[in-house]
């Protein structure tokens, strides 16, 4: 398994809000199975609650024309009452 962390610029998600993202692996797509996006808190705060749902997968037409370039996509939701930072983290079975 492995596993990158602090993935994507720093963002900030609403209370309550979801946010959405989508990754890929280079070189344009490559398909590495299981594939787990996750979020990474980046505050110093107690009670802070995000969740990942709905971890998918898309089959895209490659830059290059060739075979479907695979992402991945997964949703965030803030449980909390007020705007948390985060990025991600994701793991992989490769």
């Amino acid at each position: 398994m492995a596993l990158w962390r602090n993935i994507g610029g720093l963002t900030t998600i609403g209370a309550g809000q979801p946010q959405y993202w989508e990754y890929s692996y280079p070189p344009d797509g490559r398909d590495v199975g299981v594939a787990i996006g996750a979020p990474n808190i980046l505050e110093e705060a107690i009670d802070i609650e995000l969740v990942a749902v709905e971890q998918g997968v898309v089959a895209r037409q490659s830059s290059d024309g060739g075979g479907p370039a695979i992402h991945y996509t997964v949703r965030i939701q803030n449980l909390t009452g007020f705007d948390i930072s985060y990025n991600l983290n994701i793991g992989d079975w490769q």
